[in-house]
């Protein structure tokens, strides 16, 4: 067998173009403008989320309803204290239920420790973490006893007193 071409010495044309020409320069080009807008739209999207998540109204936000139970004195009295009789449940640590407009629960806390106030008022701080935002109003309940309608405005500053005279 013989070492000639069997083409007659005709090389075999290229089979793609070298890496500096200019087809190539532009494919790199092109991989190159995509990545840059893959990212740029990563990098967007992650700016429009944050924009507008901070942008949300604090009225959607979740709050600490702030409030109290006040159970009418008697004689001058001094010290902690708790309810009694039909007042009985009223004590640290009774269940206080938050109930959103549409009267479902949201969130659960308990009265803190009662303590006779300067009228000898027995008087129990409520604090009730992770308030749902954006109800109209809230009712809530402290033991077993009827349910107190508030206004959103109330729950947020401490406007919740329940009292038992």
């Amino acid at each position: 067998m013989s070492d000639e071409p069997v083409d007659g010495g005709v090389a075999p044309p290229p089979a793609s173009a070298p890496a500096g020409s200019g087809r190539a320069r532009g494919r790199r080009f092109r991989g190159a403008l995509v990545a840059s807008a893959v990212a740029g739209l990563v990098v967007g999207s992650g700016a429009v989320a944050l924009a507008w998540n901070l942008s949300g109204s604090d009225d959607d936000r979740a709050f600490t309803l702030v409030g109290q139970v006040r159970i009418k004195g008697g004689p001058p009295a001094s010290g902690s204290c708790s309810g009694s009789h039909e007042l009985s449940d009223l004590d640290k640590g009774a269940l206080v239920t938050v109930y959103d407009s549409a009267g479902r629960v949201v969130a659960t806390g308990s009265l803190g420790s009662g303590a006779y106030d300067h009228s000898s008022a027995c008087v129990f701080p409520i604090a009730v973490r992770g308030v749902p935002g954006g109800s109209a109003s809230y009712s809530v309940q402290v033991g077993w006893h009827r349910k107190q309608r508030i206004t959103n405005e109330q729950a947020r500053t401490g406007g919740l007193v329940t009292k038992f005279d």
